[in-house]
């Protein structure tokens, strides 16, 4: 009777284990997607599109994905990081590209561990030659002084195919003042032995110094450009001064343009030339504002049209402009101008604001209302800027070393920043030195950078660095553009922005011994993502931004101790810190020197900017500003 009592309870044991097993198994659960991956055939030199390695909790309990490791250096760790928890039904991804140097297949594979357990995913591709050889006719074009709103003389770039295949020209891309021709807006296919004459001209709009590059693009060959540089000068004669391009429309939504003219006596009356018509919907004010809701019958593409304007001297003066229609992104294309608490008054930007408020809160970049850094702080940084020199990968000065730029922020940053890389990696001005490191990462909210210990910092010196060719030694520079996802009322609700930005340049200084320079950005115009589903930053949280931003460059400035860069003022604790690039601007009505943001430079969320258009026009203004800030050009251009 023992016996079989002692046996039954064994039996009941197994049981209950049998049973606890199969539990524990329905409790935890993942998929991993693909689960293998082939890249084909790469041209060498070249970096392939990237793909998503999805890590999805399918069971009924949290589960960790700890660490992942690349197994071949060909294959290039793009976005993600780890450790990450991630409860039921959730899911996360880590990004992988594929850059071959030299002819050959390579084998590797990307291990991501998950409660510790290894998931082996193989990865594949091959290296090609390119049989295509490009070779420009010039790399630098620069226009003589040019009044607002005449044409400089036109300039010829000749693309040359110098190799043995065909080679295709993906995009032409350079922004006003300057002007190209030549080039359909489509791929471009050009045979060995070939080529693609370009016309480039440069048609100001004010006064002053500009600086650009027109990068082009290919299917099989990494990018080059060529530099341009213009001087404008003010009008000498009645002109139009608002360049012939006018921003991107969209088709059966809002649009506005305000024209503007120069060189004669004011006041300007405009009317639209005599025999001209614009697209339906759209009128023309004798104010120069040309606005409507493009009619549902208008179609895509590009009108021409000529604008006259006239002085009180009867002078009279037409030039003829062309806009594109496109289709509607997704967006709320008709928010083209976001109006503070929906009062009827238009935001303002902060360097347009000046000494004006905005909810009590003065404007301007800097203390005061001034959008021009404080003399004393401009001098430091001009004088750390010519004391950067290349460092090796301990840190020390060398003929041969690098020059470290990282970014730091969430997606948008992280798109900008990628698109900033390849225009300023095409432009031969630029110092050979001179690293990127793209640090920045979607969804990597200044709250994660803010904490030292944060996971989101792990790919930058698990992957992101050495991909780069670099140590934490040799970052000198750190661009950051980041924010959070705030809710409440201002000014309180950009505190714990400034606090985290404050905290970033802390963190800066004690990961990157070498790093001395911090330029902060903000975010762009996000009225287009007001009604949207699910907007992450609407305005006015994206305009409110610019304010975290100037206060915590302002306590420096105040000598706040924990921010204190100057070793002559005690402990080091932060690097030297200042505005790099203000962007926001209000939709369409713009800011006083003429940036605007429309619809179509925004992805259907209305919060990312889109590809080409508004990552180009973002990408571009940052390397107008490392061209020509007093504290970049010692180090950013080549001397």
């Amino acid at each position: 009777m023992r016996f079989f009592q002692a046996y039954a309870r064994q039996v009941l044991a197994l049981v209950a284990f049998s049973i606890l097993s199969i539990v524990a198994a329905a409790q935890t659960s993942y998929t991993i997607s693909p689960s293998s991956k082939n890249f084909g055939s790469v041209t060498v030199g070249m970096v392939s599109g990237s793909t998503s390695f999805t890590v999805t909790n399918t069971g009924t309990t949290t589960i960790t994905v700890n660490s992942y490791t690349l197994s071949a250096p060909q294959f290039l760790f793009f976005t993600g990081w780890a450790p990450k928890t991630l409860p039921p039904g959730q899911h996360t991804s880590y990004e992988v590209k594929f850059a071959p140097d030299s002819v050959t297949s390579f084998s590797g594979s990307i291990t991501i561990y998950v409660n510790n357990t290894a998931n082996v995913i193989p990865l594949t591709g091959s290296g090609k030659a390119a049989k295509e050889k490009v070779s420009l006719s010039t790399t630098s074009l620069s226009f003589a002084a040019t009044p607002a709103g005449q044409s400089s003389i036109t300039q010829p770039v000749t693309i040359n195919n110098k190799g043995t295949g065909n080679m295709t020209v993906n995009s032409v891309t350079v922004d006003p003042p300057f002007f190209v021709s030549g080039f359909s807006g489509k791929s471009t296919v050009i045979p060995a032995g070939g080529s693609l004459p370009l016309q480039v001209s440069f048609i100001p709009s004010a006064a002053g110094a500009f600086n650009n590059v027109m990068v082009i693009a290919y299917d099989a060959l990494p990018a080059n450009g060529v530099a341009l540089t213009g001087v404008g000068t003010t009008a000498t004669t009645l002109a139009l001064t608002t360049f012939p391009t006018l921003p991107l429309a969209t088709q059966n939504h809002a649009y506005q343009v305000q024209f503007a003219g120069g060189g004669g006596a004011p006041p300007y009356t405009y009317s639209l030339a005599s025999g001209s018509t614009l697209p339906a919907g759209l009128m023309l004010s004798s104010s120069g504002l040309l606005s409507g809701t493009l009619a549902s019958t208008v179609g895509l593409g590009t009108y021409s049209f000529g604008i006259s304007v006239q002085d009180s001297s009867a002078q009279q003066s037409t030039t003829q402009y062309s806009m594109t229609v496109l289709a509607p992104t997704g967006s709320s294309c008709d928010n083209t101008i976001w109006y503070m608490g929906q009062t009827g008054t238009p935001g303002v930007a902060l360097n347009d604001l000046g000494t004006g408020t905005y909810l009590g809160q003065q404007g301007g970049l800097y203390p005061n209302g001034s959008n021009v850094r404080p003399a004393d702080h401009d001098a430091d940084g001009v004088s750390i800027a010519q004391g950067i020199q290349p460092l090796d990968a301990n840190g020390n000065p060398s003929p041969t070393g690098k020059i470290g730029v990282l970014s730091l922020g969430m997606s948008d940053t992280f798109d900008v920043f990628l698109t900033f890389m390849t225009d300023a990696n095409a432009d031969p001005t630029k110092n050979p030195a001179v690293v990127f490191v793209p640090g920045a990462q979607p969804r990597a909210s200044a709250a994660l950078f803010a904490s030292p210990n944060n996971a989101i910092w792990n790919p930058i010196f698990q992957n992101f660095l050495p991909q780069a060719g670099l140590t934490a030694n040799q970052v000198v520079v750190a661009w950051v553009n980041d924010g959070n996802y705030p809710t409440g009322n201002f000014p309180s609700d950009m505190y714990p922005t400034q606090g985290n930005l404050e905290s970033i340049a802390q963190n800066l200084h004690t990961k990157f011994p070498n790093l001395k320079l911090a330029y902060f950005g903000s975010r762009f115009y996000a009225g287009y993502s007001n009604g949207t589903k699910n907007p992450a930053n609407p305005e006015p949280w994206a305009y409110q931004h610019g304010f975290a931003v100037k206060w915590a460059i302002q306590d420096q400035l105040n000598g706040l101790a924990s921010l204190n860069y100057n070793p002559a003022l005690g402990p080091v604790k932060a690097p030297w810190m200042a505005w790099g690039l203000y962007d926001w601007s209000n939709g369409m009505l713009g800011r006083s020197d003429g940036l605007v943001w429309t619809c179509q430079d925004m992805e259907p969320d209305g919060t990312h900017p889109s590809k080409p258009y508004g990552r180009e026009k973002d990408a571009n203004m940052l390397l107008n500003f490392f061209k020509t800030d007093s504290t970049t050009t010692p180090w950013f251009l080549a001397h």
